[in-house]
């Protein structure tokens, strides 16, 4: 070991606005560093106060140790013993000086923003040190060692220890769990002769002080003497260290039975957010359990999931014994992931589970009478508890548990069906449906499907898990770091050919890629939904759909059953009264601008009869069915308040269902005919945590031109009540305003992020029912100047939107400037859409970001030779690690565009990606695309192997590790 390892661990210091902070000089994250195997190492914390004595002791108890060449200025100071680095129980070394304590003044002046600082009030530099003794440091001791002849008087000592009592221990644990506290003393006689008067004087003052023991702080007090008569020094303290070796064995034994025996690993991330806990509530117990959740909470959904749950096997006569040990593997599963800290299982259910599960049992047992909460909260609580006994005994994954006992209830658990819960892990929101009607969540997708090869992010789920049926459904998930992007379509009855005419000259663009590769989200009003179920439900391509939509568009407006309308209309034109007379006759007469029986005719040719939105149809296509692509439809209420519904393939947390019967219903358009906002507000609501600004293709349906002529009359027919109404009614349907109020309210630096599509109709019929308008409608898109460009740069917006970064591993220093590495992915089939962007560039892309340049494209060789995927690692500078930063591919010209998942910080990226996470993942550590060698996409060697980490004697039979960038 070097003289120049800084042992400083926590440290009190003077801000430069006179405030106190506890600075932390990271000395705990760089010991376990050290450790070989952190993992599989379960340290022991043993705490020495004192002064001289405590050092000299220090010295010759580990004698490994250069304990005179590491001396430190901090409080508190942090060791290892050398000796035992590599073994199974490492130990660790705190020490410090309590003699100051009772007139401690902070030396150590931090400049401004050092230190983690104080929450509460009326404090002191001494209170503040005392509580990181009694609150934080205690908290993981095993053994505390209190040299009491550094102290000047016993007094002093119980003074300390007495402060401590009264702060109280943060432990949430059993009292039996606590620390063990050995005094050791001066003397040269027997112990038998000293031991009574200096144990009797030690508890005659804490009497005085009125506590009788110190089981508030320790489970067990000795006393030791320092030296014994008839042995040497080096006797004496083989001695000393033998009862300290023997009271960490002891501790440490009854902890691992109680599993809570954390490998080193965890004892780090519990640390890190003990400490948080202790300078923000120092009085409030630090729980461990939900510390290891804290970066991984609860679905938030879960009560009424499981409320669901009971009302839907209710209906399906299941018992509710039967249901019990399907709830308690699906909450299992849910904590114990891989790398999660294998705590007492009880302890576990009666923090995270118990109240949730009795209040879901509570709310159905307003309908399902004779259920007794309890009584079933304490049935999962034991299936819970046997659930934990296979997991420690087979060494297997709680994801392998569930799958088990899901295919074992098959027969039983196959009736059961939802479009409101994820029926593989009832805690999640469903996005998919089998063929067999069973819904799973995106994360079910990863953990029960297998990635397919050459794609990020999309798998195939081979079959159900509920009914044993087999086929397959390809399903494709939005990557943590990536921001979706949504195409927008306003709707405009016939106008509608608009927006298609658009998309062809983006489609254009494009090629070989396809629209439907590049979009996870599209929301249609009125016509617009009728376009994007036509492309994104039906996949049709831009051309089949624009070619079904004009003879859609013909069926429905040009068929009419009422005759008289139609003469006045013939007569007189849509520009003359009469002709809007007509128009408002043959709308009132059908209670539409249509024929609804041959709106119903239209669509089931179109879509077909037995198709569901969300779910699987009676109509079996050839080939795989894919999921994913989230598509919906825009519609109101006919109620007098309008509410705005979205009817689409796809859920969200918290979604409130409720049922409406044919005919609830109405077009979408009558109140938001401007589908983007409806749109964002969607997007936020299924992908909450998505990162950076979403990317919005929106097209509109035609804008009117600005009429400036204002009578200098009233008409009283030409300007009466019924012109004046219609003419508001239709100035819904311009929908530019409303695109640019929205997107004002973004932010300036990412509002070239969003793109609008639309054209001025001129002299064009601002009607949405002139079917022989529509050539000319499609006419205005082509000849307008500029459409071509904006087509082209949409479809570049779009094709750049696929490229999403993933952070690789992160210096020790991120609060100065620093080198990020990582490597840019692709969603989706990463060679055409490369092909495609060489094709609109040719002179070549770049990399930058707001500091400069980064790196070339690579376009092609950044493919990986053997899978195919896109992996182009990159390096670049951020300030901080909070620093907000842009990533873009640039063009010669210097135009350049934001990659997904941007603008955020690199903090942001860590987080998601779970760099920082000590307890596991809610993906099960799956992988998120094929394992390739030729490109390290995972560093794992097989799937469904886990670490067994709550007890010393497991052994780790080979864990999957995260996938690194």
């Amino acid at each position: 070991m070097q003289n120049t390892i800084n042992i400083g661990w926590l440290d009190v210091g003077v801000r430069e606005d006179s405030s106190l902070a506890v600075l932390d000089h990271g000395r705990l994250p760089r010991v376990v560093d050290q450790l070989p195997d952190p993992g599989n190492q379960y340290p022991s914390l043993c705490v020495f106060l004192g002064g001289k004595t405590k050092d000299h002791a220090l010295q010759r108890l580990y004698t490994q140790n250069n304990i005179k060449r590491h001396i430190s200025e901090a409080q508190i100071k942090l060791r290892y013993d050398v000796a035992s680095l590599e073994s199974r129980q490492p130990v660790l070394l705190a020490d410090g000086d309590i003699t100051q304590a009772g007139h401690f003044r902070p030396t150590l002046k931090l400049a401004a923003g050092m230190g983690q600082p104080v929450s509460w009030d009326n404090y002191s530099a001494r209170s503040l040190l005392q509580v990181l003794w009694s609150r934080l440091i205690f908290l993981f001791a095993d053994v505390v060692c209190i040299f009491i002849d550094d102290i000047s008087s016993m007094r002093m000592v119980i003074k300390f220890l007495v402060d401590c009592l009264e702060l109280g221990s943060a432990s949430s644990l059993p009292q039996s769990l606590s620390p063990r506290v050995v005094f050791i003393y001066r003397t040269e006689v027997t112990d038998n002769e000293i031991d009574r008067p200096c144990s009797s004087l030690f508890y005659e003052d804490l009497q005085e002080n009125g506590y009788k023991d110190l089981s508030g702080l320790f489970s067990r007090i000795s006393f030791i003497g320092l030296h014994k008569s008839g042995l040497s020094e080096t006797a004496n303290y083989l001695r000393i260290k033998a009862f300290i070796t023997e009271e960490v064995t002891g501790i440490s034994f009854l902890r691992q039975v109680h599993h809570f025996r954390p490998n080193a690993m965890h004892f780090r991330a519990l640390f890190q957010s003990a400490f948080h806990h202790t300078l923000n509530d120092p009085w409030n117990s630090f729980d461990m359990v939900k510390a290891t959740r804290r970066d991984r909470p609860v679905s938030p959904c879960a009560e009424s999931n499981l409320v669901h749950y009971l009302e839907i096997a209710h209906r399906a006569r299941l018992s509710p014994h039967e249901l019990a040990p399907s709830i308690a593997s699906a909450l299992f599963m849910d904590h114990y992931v891989p790398e999660m800290f294998a705590t007492n299982p009880r302890d576990v259910f009666e923090t995270l589970y118990r109240h949730l599960v009795r209040q879901a049992y509570g709310r159905a047992q307003r309908s399902w009478s004779g259920l007794c909460p309890e009584e079933q909260t304490d049935l999962i609580d034991r299936h819970f508890s046997e659930r934990f006994k296979l997991f420690s005994c087979d060494s297997t994954t709680a994801a392998d548990l569930r799958k088990k006992q899901l295919e074992s209830e098959s027969g039983r658990l196959g009736c059961l069906r939802s479009n409101l819960i994820c029926l593989f892990c009832i805690l999640h929101t469903p996005q998919h449906v089998l063929d067999c009607g069973h819904t799973l969540c995106d994360r079910c997708a990863q953990v029960y499907g297998e990635p397919v090869a050459g794609l990020e992010y999309r798998f195939t789920v081979k079959g159900c898990l509920c009914c044993l049926y087999q086929k397959p459904l390809i399903v494709d998930v939005l990557p943590p770091t990536m921001s979706p992007t949504v195409l927008a379509l306003d709707g405009g009855g016939v106008r509608g050919v608009i927006p298609l005419e658009f998309l062809l000259l983006v489609q254009e663009h494009l090629r070989p890629c396809t629209l439907q590769d590049l979009v996870d989200l599209a929301i249609g009003t009125s016509s617009g939904g009728l376009i994007a179920l036509g492309l994104f439900a039906m996949s049709w391509d831009v051309t089949e759909c624009s070619e079904r939509f004009n003879t859609l568009a013909r069926q429905i407006f040009r068929k009419r059953r009422s005759v008289l309308p139609l003469l006045l209309l013939q007569v007189s034109g849509y520009k003359s009264l009469l002709g809007e007379v007509a128009k408002w006759i043959q709308w009132l007469l059908h209670d539409s601008c249509y024929d609804s029986q041959i709106f119903d005719t239209a669509l089931k040719g179109a879509f077909g009869e037995n198709r569901y939105l969300f779910g699987a149809t009676r109509e079996r296509p050839p080939g795989q069915r894919r999921s994913g692509l989230k598509v919906g439809v825009i519609t109101t209420s006919i109620s007098r308040d309008t509410s705005t519904f979205v009817i689409g393939n796809f859920n969200w947390a918290g979604h409130n269902s409720r049922s409406f019967g044919i005919g609830s219903f109405q077009d979408g358009g009558l109140k938001h005919n401007f589908s983007g906002e409806i749109a964002s507000q969607v997007s936020n609501q299924i992908w909450p945590l998505s990162m950076g600004s979403i990317r919005m293709v929106s097209m509109g349906t035609g804008k009117a031109p600005p009429d400036e002529q204002i009578p200098h009359f009233r008409h009283i027919f030409r300007d009466g009540f019924l012109r004046r109404g219609f003419d508001a009614w239709m100035s819904t349907m311009d929908t530019d305003t409303d695109w640019k109020n929205w997107r004002g309210r973004l932010s300036e630096s990412v509002r070239g992020d969003c793109h609008r599509l639309d054209v001025s109709l001129g002299n064009a019929p601002q009607t949405i029912d002139a079917v022989g308008a529509m050539n000319d409608y499609r006419d205005l898109v082509l000849l307008q100047p500029g459409s071509a460009r904006i087509a082209r740069d949409a479809a570049t917006t779009l094709l750049i939107s696929r490229f999403f970064l993933l952070v690789g591993s992160l210096p020790e220093q991120t609060s100065v400037p620093f080198w990020c590495p990582g490597s840019v992915r692709c969603k989706g089939p990463a060679r055409e859409i490369i092909l495609a962007l060489e094709d609109l560039y040719p002179e070549g892309l770049s990399y930058v970001s707001d500091s400069g340049l980064i790196d070339g494209f690579g376009g092609l060789d950044s493919l990986c030779p053997s899978c195919g995927c896109y992996n182009h690692p990159i390096s670049f500078l951020t300030r901080h690690l909070d620093y907000t930063i842009n990533i873009y591919i640039q063009s010669r010209t210097k135009k350049k565009w934001r990659i997904s998942g941007f603008p955020e910080s690199v903090a942001t990226f860590a987080s998601r990606q779970g760099l920082h996470s000590s307890f596991g993942h809610g993906d099960h550590n799956y992988p998120s695309r094929k394992p390739c060698q030729s490109c390290d996409v995972s560093k794992g060697a097989t799937r469904g192997k886990r670490r067994m980490v709550e007890s010393c004697d497991s052994r780790e039979t080979g864990s999957r590790k995260r996938t690194q960038a």
